[in-house]
């Protein structure tokens, strides 16, 4: 009743005000640092792409030829030149979230030698680890709580490239596999493993660093449709290599190189190839984190699926329109764990996974909602289709309708926010009523990577730069975590941590003090959330168990 009563004192105003047109605000969420590797996806727009085939076509990153040039090592970060350029953009750009870290790979690759000891190949690694290091303790300083993603690399190829490219010892990185001893991919690409591992390992441990290891992500996403032009020789298909490390014994396939006409690069991927990568990057880490206050995964088990005008229902997610049947997608998301406070916005994301016909997907989208369940049960069912709710209307159509595997944002309309309900689930129905032709199938609730999300911006205008620095003082970590998880908070009590799954069901329940390992490996590989109550509040934080 009190969220309803808040909600309702606001419903004029964002009636009035909010999305009287479709246009989207621009927002800095990602600055870009390192070497070449962050030179050559800030040229390509890489973030910017990825970001808007994953829903989020209005968050963008900011780079610039200081911050991310080619060439660069770990110790050119530690100048007053980089980090005064670092800080001024963060300062300046206090929406930025991530800092998108590329750096290490030039270290590496150019101080080891084939002939190198393990000792000293293992000193070149903790050297390059404590640089990296204090570079992300820097960018720590400059900004409370700012996230720092270690892009990391994908396997070079420098052991197909110049034998084929017919340039020998004028191939431009010839000297660079020269002065490493000409090293067998296994031996290049067990170093580039060795040294991931090495920075995942710190990520573990500190909860302001994440790390998404894909050395082998080009083999996966390219595959070696022609035979390897060296030995080991043989082909494999897309999408078959093991993840994230693939098959250290291949390289990064040709095709996936940065292409200079007369010759391809050794180490630097094409544009598709960093779009991959960052795709990937976004699929792990940035699509969740980029949510806004709360976010939720549409529910299964009969609760979400597909209701046609012949009163067919389905599980699968089908919108649009075959021989006269409509179809309409119904999605279910328990939404009572929901704070109680008004809204500023509440987006649903769709990802297309196939479309058969002409695409229904357009600007003449209706949504309807319903504040507990339309028809008789929460279950899909026939009268889901002429039930008309509790609100009805057009949603702003954002994000990427280009194929499949892309996602759709729909910006609901704020006569919507009172009937998003705190204390039972909530319902939409969403339809093409013009769609002729054509159908899409979405992704369902199955995988949480590519579920149907309903995401909700809380609307406080009170909060005060002191609340903004409180959601600081409380961490959890390693973010990803496997069977421990540990709270890290500005507080000496002890601390009460409380866990939920993305159904708002509380799992699990107990008093710790800081650091102390808590045991998750109970739990479902998934997304969690964790509330730690403190003396200065309640704080929540999302993690995934992997």
């Amino acid at each position: 009743m009190k969220q309803l009563f808040a909600l309702a004192l606001l419903f004029s105003f964002f009636t009035q005000y909010s999305f009287s047109q479709c246009t989207e605000t621009q927002s800095p969420k990602v600055l870009l640092v390192g070497d070449s590797w962050a030179f050559f996806m800030g040229v390509d727009g890489t973030i910017n792409n990825a970001f808007k085939k994953w829903g989020f076509s209005n968050y963008k990153f900011l780079t610039n030829s200081t911050i991310a040039e080619n060439g660069a090592q770990t110790d050119d970060f530690l100048t007053t030149t980089k980090q005064n350029e670092i800080k001024r953009m963060l300062d300046e750009n206090p929406s930025i979230k991530v800092v998108h870290l590329s750096i290490g790979g030039n270290d590496v690759l150019g101080r080891w030698k084939v002939s190198y000891s393990a000792a000293k190949t293992d000193s070149i690694k903790q050297e390059v680890s404590d640089r990296l290091v204090q570079v992300i303790d820097f960018i720590k300083s400059c900004k409370p709580g700012i996230r720092i993603l270690w892009s990391g690399y994908c396997y070079p190829n420098f052991g197909e490239v110049i034998p084929t490219s017919g340039l020998g010892s004028n191939h431009p990185f010839n000297g660079t596999w020269q002065k490493m001893e000409y090293p067998t991919f296994i031996q290049i690409n067990t170093l580039l493993n060795q040294f991931s591992d090495e920075v995942d390992s710190f990520a573990q441990i500190d909860p302001q660093v994440d790390f998404v290891k894909a050395t082998g992500l080009m083999q996966y996403t390219y595959g070696q449709p022609q035979p390897l032009g060296v030995a080991p020789g043989g082909t494999y298909p897309a999408f078959t290599v093991p993840l994230p490390e693939g098959n250290p014994n291949y390289p990064s396939p040709k095709s996936s190189m940065r292409d200079y006409l007369i010759t391809k690069d050794c180490f630097h991927l094409s544009a598709k190839g960093f779009q991959d990568l960052i795709e990937y990057h976004t699929q792990k880490f940035y699509h969740k984190y980029l949510m806004d206050d709360k976010f939720y995964l549409a529910e299964g088990n009969g609760k979400s699926g597909t209701v046609s005008s012949l009163g067919n229902t389905a599980d699968s997610l089908v919108m649009g329109e075959d021989n006269g049947e409509k179809f309409s997608t119904v999605l279910t998301f328990n939404t009572t764990s929901m704070a109680d406070t008004s809204l500023s916005n509440a987006s649903i994301f769709l990802r297309r996974k196939s479309l058969s016909g002409t695409n229904p997907i357009s600007n003449s989208l209706e949504v309807k909602i319903k504040s507990g369940n339309f028809g008789a049960t929460a279950n899909i069912e026939a009268a889901d289709f002429t039930d008309n709710g509790d609100a009805a209307g057009t949603p702003c159509l954002f994000g990427s309708n280009g194929g499949d595997g892309h996602w759709i944002r729909l910006d609901l309309p704020a006569s919507f926010f009172p009937f998003i309900n705190k204390n039972a689930e909530t319902q939409f129905v969403i339809s093409a009523p013009t769609a002729t032709g054509g159908s899409v199938v979405f992704s369902d609730w199955q995988d949480a990577e590519f579920a149907p999300i309903l995401n909700l911006a809380y609307y406080n205008p009170l909060l005060s730069i002191k609340d903004v620095q409180a959601t600081n003082t409380v961490e959890i970590f390693p973010n990803p975590a496997n069977n421990t998880l540990r709270i890290s908070t500005n507080f000496s009590t002890k601390q009460t941590i409380e866990i939920f799954d993305v159904t708002g069901r509380k799992i699990l329940s107990q008093n710790v003090v800081e650091t102390e390992p808590i045991d998750i490996s109970n739990l479902l590989n998934g997304i969690y959330f964790a509330t730690v109550k403190t003396g200065a509040g309640s704080f929540t934080k999302k993690f995934v168990k992997q």
